[in-house]
């Protein structure tokens, strides 16, 4: 059931508290949830290729798998397709592209897909492969710098493989905030909204990813907006979300929801739907405030 406004309007109260050196900040505007909307894109423009897809056909509509087998169509690739859908609704996300693919592809790959995000005021993150010292986190980072044309100010770890302890890494590699913790896999857990510090990092933890979703939670598409509803009501203690929502995952069962979850959020008056680095701005605008 879709909450009342009036539930949803309640004043926010303080944010930002949670794991690691946390600062005190002041509210945000009151009733605004800020809904951070991500993509991790874990394959290269080819795909994963064809036994990989087969592998997971009940994943897909049967059509889709016969053109897949047909016309050697990939359905993992769906990045242009997500910025059609976040344009209708006046959305803007970020995209965390990997340096490099399994398959050795490389994000040069991205080149003209990345410049269109930049053109188009999305922004875009490195997905990191390597988190394990700072040098590697900087060449990856350095490495999509210099194919976007502009700074990155965000990561996400592949596989959301580093340790709370470590995250000072991604700092030290000049990297200002970070979306690679979750508390809580199995259930929307107010432990994996709003933000936290580590030193000058602000960390803001996956609210809602897609494949857990549907494993973990074992959630249908019939519920996820009953979910997602469930998510922002409770943000409002915290003033962050953040969803995660993989550019492979759009044409699956419970992926291909990702159009009704936009515009279920845009017609909510108490949700904005910003980049990670807007959200970023208003942690550190409230901070030096």
């Amino acid at each position: 059931m879709v909450a009342s406004t009036q539930e949803l309007s309640r004043r926010l109260p303080r944010v930002g508290k949670g794991v690691g050196r946390v600062e005190e900040d002041k509210l945000l505007e009151p009733c605004t949830v800020k809904v951070i909307l991500t993509h991790d894109v874990d394959w290269p423009p080819s795909g994963p290729g064809l036994r990989h897809i087969l592998a997971r056909k009940e994943r897909f509509d049967e059509n889709l798998i016969s053109k897949v087998v047909k016309e050697g169509y990939n359905p993992y690739f769906n990045v242009t397709e997500l910025m059609e859908m976040e344009e209708k609704y006046g959305a803007r996300s970020t995209f965390f592209f990997r340096l490099n693919y399994n398959d050795g592809t490389s994000v040069d790959a991205y080149k003209e897909i990345i410049r269109d995000l930049v053109i188009g005021d999305w922004e875009v993150g490195i997905h990191i492969n390597d988190a394990t010292t700072v040098d590697s986190i900087r060449m990856e980072k350095d490495a999509v710098e210099n194919i976007a044309g502009t700074m990155i100010y965000g990561s996400r770890v592949h596989y959301l493989k580093i340790r709370l302890d470590d995250l000072w890494l991604i700092e030290e590699a000049g990297l200002r905030y970070d979306s690679s913790a979750i508390f809580s896999r199995d259930s929307i857990d107010i432990k994996n909204m709003g933000y936290f510090n580590i030193g000058k990092l602000v960390v803001f933890p996956i609210t809602i990813m897609d494949a857990y979703l549907f494993s973990y939670m074992h959630v249908s598409e019939e519920r996820i907006i009953e979910v997602i509803n469930k998510a922002v009501t409770l943000a409002i203690n915290k003033g962050f979300m953040t969803i995660l929502w993989h550019d492979s995952s759009l044409k699956m069962r419970g992926g291909r929801m990702y159009p009704s979850i936009l515009q279920f959020l845009a017609s909510m008056e108490n949700v904005e739907l910003v980049r990670g680095i807007d959200a970023y701005n208003l942690v550190v605008g409230r901070i030096r405030s």
